[in-house]
């Protein structure tokens, strides 16, 4: 998907996007994001976003942009989830959303199994370098740094740089989604406008904006919004930067699937007891959508060992999972589940050419025989 126009807009009128969205009536309501409340201090945890549908223009106002880029929703929510879930998969509703690379991936394998409604949802997707998904607690063992004068946050390759209320900036060791680490589909696979801060140092007050539909771009005019030319330098910058960071994730990935090839099978099983069947992998994955999970009803049952659990629940995703790494980031026993979809997912594209949430038009090729029946008795 190639950009019709790039510019640089000011990170504060970010929000004006979302405001013309809702008062042009493109959308009925726009998934947003608020930085957690503490509920013992009154205080903010900025290192927790959590999603927000808001229908009313003025309650976009002070959106946490670099805070979504650098964490993510918390724990197990996405937007591609909570569109599912908790929107009704735009299906009577229009809904614009902020997502990641991997949101756009999940909302194509939601729509090809008729959960979502694509024509209903207007994407402002990330192109970003990944996550710091467990900052809010490994904050709290970095002594020389207060959270409460933080401002502003970028993903860096050593962890991720902060920026304080005096104007300084610092590089804390926090720790990157290993999945992020080794994920090479950093660009959306759809999307109406998109925002990057790659290349751009976290001094700027300035922000990338790609355009890639013609609503976008309309969005854009009736916002308002200053939107400056970028300069050779920031572009060539950011150009640099992304092949940069994909040309690491392509040899990160390949080093740590070439040794996950090579863990004995008993191992592999071993990680696996270590399941508690808590169901949080199954929360958060954005591409299960069963309404009656039979693993859950089978875990509250017990009448299934964790093994079966785990086995069942990846032989059920195997060929939709988008490589989110939502079940691997929140695992409490650190399970390295996106190891096990992502070694499946390459065999998948080597033996059936097949990578989920890459096109509408890929039928995939387990389930492939069911969607084509439905379509022939539409039709």
């Amino acid at each position: 998907m190639d950009a019709i126009a790039e510019y640089l807009i000011k990170i504060k009128d970010f929000q004006e996007l979302l405001s013309t969205l809702l008062e042009q009536k493109v959308v009925d309501k726009v998934l947003g994001a608020k930085l957690k409340v503490d509920k013992k201090s009154g205080g903010i945890n900025r290192f927790t976003v959590v999603p927000e549908a808001v229908s009313d223009p003025n309650g976009v106002s002070g959106f946490p942009l670099t805070a979504l880029l650098a964490y993510g929703y918390a724990r197990t929510d996405s937007a591609a989830k909570y569109v599912h879930k908790s929107l009704q998969g735009a299906k009577e509703e229009k809904i614009g959303i902020i997502a990641r690379p991997c949101d756009t991936r999940a909302l194509i394998e939601l729509a090809k199994l008729k959960q979502v409604n694509l024509e209903n949802i207007f994407i402002i997707a990330f192109e970003d370098r990944g996550t710091v998904p467990k900052a809010s607690r490994e904050i709290k063992k970095i002594k020389d740094v207060d959270p409460s004068k933080i401002v502003k946050e970028k993903v860096e390759d050593g962890g991720l740089l902060v920026q304080l209320e005096d104007g300084t900036t610092k590089l804390l060791n926090l720790t990157i989604a290993e999945n992020c680490l080794r994920c090479y589909r950093k660009k959306p696979v759809m999307a109406d406008l998109s925002i990057s801060d790659l290349g751009i140092p976290i001094e700027s007050d300035e922000i990338i904006l790609k355009v890639y539909s013609e609503k976008g771009n309309d969005v854009l005019e009736k916002s308002g919004i200053q939107k400056n030319p970028i300069s050779d330098q920031v572009k060539n910058a950011h150009e640099t930067k992304y092949k940069e960071i994909i040309e690491k994730a392509r040899e990160k990935r390949a080093k740590d699937l070439e040794e996950w090839a090579n863990l004995p099978q008993e191992k592999k099983i071993e990680l696996l007891k270590k399941c508690t069947a808590c169901g949080t992998c199954i929360r958060g994955c954005p591409v299960c959508y069963c309404v009656d999970c039979i693993l859950m009803k089978k875990r509250k049952e017990k009448s299934i060992d964790t093994v079966s659990y785990q086995l069942t629940r990846i032989a059920h995703d195997a060929d939709r999972c988008v490589e989110c790494g939502n079940c691997d980031n929140n695992c409490p026993m650190n399970i390295p589940l996106s190891l096990y979809f992502q070694s499946l997912n390459d065999a998948f594209k080597e033996k059936f050419d097949y990578e989920p949430g890459m096109s509408i038009e890929d039928i995939p090729f387990r389930s492939g025989m069911a969607i084509k029946k439905m379509e022939l008795e539409k039709a």
